[in-house]
């Protein structure tokens, strides 16, 4: 592990960010495996656009597997930091399971967007209300959330089982397997053991449910408001693409207590839909996908796909090779 980089900063400095920025782009310039920056700042206050710029840094160096971690050199900042949760968020190590045993909780990393959303919102003053019960209202924050929902899993690898039924003509019925692999910060791919003409396009609505990761990149997204899901009130997401295709828009169902997708919905300019619906449940320690169904109505095409998932191995290697294709 190489050492990492250190520098002090105070927050009413008017270089701060621009010296920040330089060295995040110093630590990607070196191409060093895992860069880590380690932030010293002074100040009393902690503006909402220092956060803003900790965070987009925090981001471009966790693509690569890096982190930064801050240091506050002051109460007033400490106390700031640990209101929001972001002692938490810019910490090291990245990986939760390199530290001690007796520190893990601490050393959590979480998603830093939820945490700007908020500061924003006050103006980046320091509110009197905990984080943890906040719900963002900004789109890349409530994704962030879904990305972090299990931060201290850093690969897994399962199976997939799919039954797909034609409720048209030709009335035809297909079983399909595949393992689907994820591995931090950012792959997520579903491989399918064979698919028949019936289930072409499958690999690829499979992968995008999983894969937020994303979302930002591909999509303009906007906060569409409330919506009721299974006895619970979904945020809901609606997602437009940034290079127009075939769909029009989709839209996404969060349970923001639980931070998963209960629900997208794919809407075509054909004027067809598909709809996958989902369920999750704790299994090792850890809340993965357990159960999905797609209701497919697009022109000449009607079909039901239920598909369940089974034999997850958590925290394992992952061959990166698994993911060319797909970041090629």
């Amino acid at each position: 592990m190489n050492e990492p980089t250190r520098l002090t900063l105070a927050v009413d400095d008017q270089n701060a960010r621009a010296r920040f920025e330089a060295a995040v782009d110093a630590l990607l310039a070196a191409k060093a495996p895992a860069p880590q920056l380690i932030v010293a700042l002074a100040g009393e206050e902690l503006p909402a656009d220092v956060v803003a710029t900790f965070v987009a840094g925090l981001r471009r160096l966790r693509e690569v597997g890096g982190a930064i971690a801050v240091e506050a050199l002051t109460p007033a900042l400490r106390d700031a930091l640990a209101l929001y949760g972001l002692d938490r968020v810019f910490a090291l190590p990245l990986d939760p399971e390199a530290a001690p045993r007796g520190r893990r909780r601490r050393w959590v990393p979480r998603v830093a967007a939820a945490a700007l959303a908020a500061l924003v919102s006050t103006g980046g003053a320091p509110a009197r209300a905990s984080l943890a019960g906040a719900v963002p209202e900004d789109p890349v924050a409530i994704v962030g959330r879904l990305i972090e929902r299990n931060p201290n899993l850093a690969s897994f690898q399962g199976r997939l089982h799919v039954d797909v039924r034609m409720t048209s003509f030709p009335w035809v019925r297909e079983h399909l397997e595949a393992t689907t692999y994820y591995k931090r910060p950012s792959n997520y791919e579903v491989v399918f053991d064979r698919v028949p003409k019936l289930a072409a396009g499958f690999e690829k609505l499979y992968t995008d449910v999983g894969d937020p990761s994303n979302w930002e990149k591909r999509f303009i997204m906007t906060n569409a408001g409330r919506v009721s899901f299974d006895g619970h009130a979904d945020i809901a997401l609606r997602l437009v693409q940034r290079v127009r295709g075939m769909i029009d828009h989709e839209t996404v169902l969060v349970d923001p207590q639980a931070w998963t997708i209960d629900q997208i919905r794919y809407d075509y300019y054909n004027g067809g839909s598909i709809t996958m619906s989902q369920s999750f449940r704790q299994l090792g320690g850890y809340l993965l996908l357990t159960s999905q169904r797609a209701d497919i109505k697009i022109p000449y095409v009607r079909a039901v796909a239920y598909g369940t998932y089974s034999d997850y191995q958590t925290n394992v290697a992952v061959d990166a090779a698994v993911f060319d294709e797909k970041n090629n």
